[in-house]
């Protein structure tokens, strides 16, 4: 059965702080600069009307018939409150119900405990959301309405995510080796998502097209199914974090063959450094730069 509600869920409680410690290495205009420097990179004026990069988020995903936006924060989220109560937010987005989840960090670490955890946080606040099908997105990379549409087409029950052609996607050599892999049956279903394996093994993880697959950590849940591998999401050995690949690699253990992995072909505007704030100024749409 489809669903006929549209939720999207925006990750955007990270510090930024790759792109900030990247500032210097741009020459950008002092504004831009200094509000990159004091706020969260989704909210970084771009292009020639000066518009963040959460403002085209939302843009598309009005565009694909989302009403219900769920935006995770850190608890300091004055920023985008401001930007909430904007002319520019209101006159454009009326017909989207913005909500706040905020995620909070145990008081004996500096950084919060990851994506899965955050999104448990955000359920854990909006019980709508445990009952309910939902994509969940990052707050810093430009999703196009095609693949947001392919995802909410599926049936409310269907988990899936977007398994992107590496070969589309225009970053340096460097960056497409960080972006975790994504291994598929002959039936186009998960059975693994692999985190930067060694370059020699890269290879080994082709499709039935000879193509190299990564994540782009969109994905589509249904609460009710989801909710106790996020809540229950162990922590990375290294990064000590809860990461939401890791909670779909141990529902796809339980479940094989249930996680759906949609092939896409096209590049998705990205902003984790501060060179990216170039890029994507002359990417996005309304730009004439």
């Amino acid at each position: 059965m489809k669903s006929k509600e549209r939720i999207l869920i925006i990750l955007a409680g990270g510090a930024s702080s790759r792109l900030k410690k990247s500032l210097n290495d741009v020459n950008l205009d002092q504004n831009i600069f200094d509000i990159a420097k004091r706020t969260h990179k989704t909210l970084i004026p771009l292009g020639d009307d000066k518009r963040p990069l959460l403002y085209f988020i939302l843009q598309n995903a009005l565009i694909a018939g989302v009403r219900d936006v769920f935006l995770i924060t850190s608890p300091e989220n004055s920023a985008f409150k401001d930007f909430i109560e904007s002319e520019v937010f209101k006159s454009n987005f009326s017909d989207i119900n913005m909500n706040f989840a905020v995620q909070y960090k145990p008081d004996d670490r500096e950084k919060p405990l990851g994506t899965s955890d955050a999104l448990m946080q955000a359920m854990d606040q909006h019980e709508v959301l445990k009952s309910k099908s939902f994509v969940i997105i990052n707050g810093d990379n430009l999703y196009s309405v095609k693949s947001l549409n392919s995802l909410f087409e599926l049936d409310q029950e269907q988990h899936a995510l977007i398994s992107y052609d590496r070969d589309a996607l225009n970053f340096p050599h460097e960056r497409l080796t960080k972006f975790a892999l994504i291994n598929v049956n002959e039936d186009n279903h998960l059975v693994n998502i692999i985190e930067k394996p060694p370059i020699e093994e890269v290879d080994n993880f082709r499709d039935k097209l000879n193509k190299i697959r990564v994540s782009m950590n969109i994905f589509k849940f249904f609460g009710p199914t989801i909710y106790p591998f996020i809540k229950n999401c162990p922590l990375h050995p290294e990064r000590k974090e809860k990461e939401i690949p890791e909670a779909v690699r141990n529902y796809i253990k339980d479940f094989p063959n249930s996680f759906y992995a949609l092939p896409f072909y096209e590049h998705i505007p990205d902003l984790t450094s501060a060179k990216d704030i170039l890029t994507i100024i002359k990417s996005i749409p309304n730009s004439n730069e």
